[in-house]
């Protein structure tokens, strides 16, 4: 047995969530090209998917800004234009894609962490005019005050200061962050300010709760925004959870209404899922889940199959040029990749498989020519290809799935709880498939009877407990309206066997046509 066994389970609360809300107006911005601070690849995607998510809407009151044309006085005209033009029990939507940044508090005492925080546009500057060209914090909390009571959403799918929660490990390439640096140097300081100093209003602004506004941060202060590829584009996160919240996968009641409460989960565990815990969007306010927000949601389109074809997986292997084909020969469901796009990199030399997300996955040591060697990448392979169908298969209904004490590298012995929650099925199964595709049947165990049926909407917490081989672990919950004794049967058969491929198999015979819900979480181990 790998990676996790069961130690304990207990059980929680539901969170409920109601109707109500009308006209959208929105603006969209998507900064990829900077004429100083360093570029980005992903932002304009961000805002072009979005705006398009909104015009599915029917939303005619859109104004969209990308690169130069995201300058100071155009946005701060255009939002103006959108209060004037929209009656108050109206929704606005702001969102920006781009650069954040840091600078020293411009009036001293008027921020908790002593930083003013910003929103970097196309032609700033450190220096000068062109530092007229960014948005304040205390600047943006005016900007929304003016559009009370309408409900505001805003979207800020930047970053400011901070750290990854795990290592990064460049033989998986990375797109960058979008803290802005200049020359490598991030930006956090600001000389001959061209912007006047916030007036006592201003300040007055930021420091009050707004009720009429929800906000999105694409991460903790303590954290660096990714561009990552999503559906083969570089993308943010957050705005690409966003733009699938209005196509109606946040609608988790369908009645073609998104709660705030709906958002909040969507976002959260999307984000999550799709970058293996290495991002977690704020909110704020929390709570106050039944608040409606957008009416009506896109209608949801039906997925054409339990567990989308997830394609071949694009594999990056790193050694002898002469010798990468060769190695690639005989494996199944990959598609040899350079170094821009791969899913997976195999080091041939250290025997390390690395991901997208730049974690060690594995270690695999011996002849990278030898068939165990090969066999056992080939595990992880069709483990891989197992995770994103699933992760595709949850973003019209995830199970919501947290680890504590958090995200970070766990070793030997160590307990983790895992908490499940947002499940409508009441019958629960839950397995962990090991980073070389070992499953590890977890729950319901009949030597500890335990309960087939958990509380609908959860928190459901199991205690786990650290176990070897280390490296990556995946969580695959399932809760159904239905028993799944034939599939938990035929799960635990396959308990301690790499068998990642006939997971998949037994998933599509025993779930089709019915109406599961699955989560699955990234959780990442070391002996180190």
């Amino acid at each position: 047995m790998g990676g996790f066994v069961t130690v304990a389970a207990a059980a929680g609360l539901l969170l409920a969530a109601t109707p109500a809300r009308a006209e959208i107006a929105a603006l969209v911005i998507g900064i990829d090209r900077y004429t100083q601070v360093n570029p980005l690849q992903g932002a304009v995607n961000d805002a072009r998917d979005i705006a398009g998510a909104l015009k599915g809407l029917g939303v005619r009151k859109l104004r969209l800004f990308i690169d130069g044309e995201a300058e100071r006085s155009r946005i701060i005209a255009a939002w103006r234009q959108l209060i004037a033009e929209t009656a108050p029990d109206s929704t606005l939507v702001l969102t920006f894609a781009g650069h954040g940044a840091q600078q020293p508090e411009r009036v001293p005492g008027s921020e908790a962490d002593g930083m003013d925080e910003f929103l970097v546009l196309a032609d700033f500057a450190p220096r000068g005019p062109g530092t007229a060209q960014r948005l304040t914090d205390d600047e943006i909390a005016v900007l929304l005050k003016e559009a009370a009571p309408r409900r505001v959403i805003f979207i800020s799918d930047s970053c400011h200061s901070g750290t990854m929660t795990r290592a990064f490990d460049d033989r998986a390439g990375m797109l960058g962050t979008r803290a802005a640096k200049i020359d490598g140097v991030p930006v956090d300081h600001i000389e001959d300010d061209a912007l006047p100093l916030p007036t006592r209003a201003a300040l007055q602004a930021e420091a009050e709760d707004q009720p009429n506004v929800t906000f999105f941060a694409a991460v903790a202060d303590h954290e660096l925004a990714p561009e990552v590829m999503i559906d083969q584009k570089p993308r943010g996160a957050l705005s690409w959870a966003f733009a699938n919240a209005l196509r109606g996968q946040a609608d988790r009641d369908g009645d073609g209404i998104v709660t705030k409460g709906e958002l909040e989960a969507h976002v959260r565990g999307a984000v999550r899922m799709a970058l293996e815990g290495r991002q977690h969007p704020q909110v704020q306010p929390r709570g106050r889940g039944e608040i409606p927000l957008i009416d009506p949601v896109a209608t949801k389109p039906k997925p054409p199959s339990l567990l989308p074809d997830a394609g071949p997986i694009p594999l990056r292997i790193l050694g002898k040029p002469a010798a990468v084909k060769k190695l690639a020969a005989g494996f199944t469901g990959i598609e040899l990749a350079g170094k821009d796009d791969p899913a997976l990199v195999w080091d041939s030399a250290t025997g390390e498989v690395v991901s997208s997300m730049g974690d060690v996955l594995v270690s695999i040591p011996g002849d990278p020519a030898d068939p165990e060697t090969r066999r056992r990448v080939q595990g992880v392979v069709d483990k891989w290809s197992l995770v994103v169908r699933v992760k595709a298969a949850a973003q019209d209904r995830s199970l919501t799935l947290a680890v504590e004490p958090g995200d970070r590298d766990y070793r030997k012995g160590e307990t983790v709880s895992l908490d499940i929650g947002g499940n409508s099925g009441t019958y629960f199964t839950l397995i962990n498939l090991a980073a070389d595709g070992t499953v590890n049947y977890l729950y319901p165990l009949a030597e500890r009877n335990d309960p087939a049926q958990i509380p609908r909407g959860g928190p459901y917490r199991l205690a786990l407990t650290v176990e070897p081989p280390f490296g990556a672990d995946h969580f695959l919950a399932i809760a159904s309206p239905k028993p799944m004794t034939a599939l938990q049967r035929d799960l635990a058969a396959l308990d301690g066997k790499p068998a990642a491929a006939e997971v998949a198999t037994l998933l599509t015979r025993h779930l089709t046509g019915q109406p599961v819900e699955f989560g699955i979480h990234g959780v990442y181990s070391t002996a180190r």
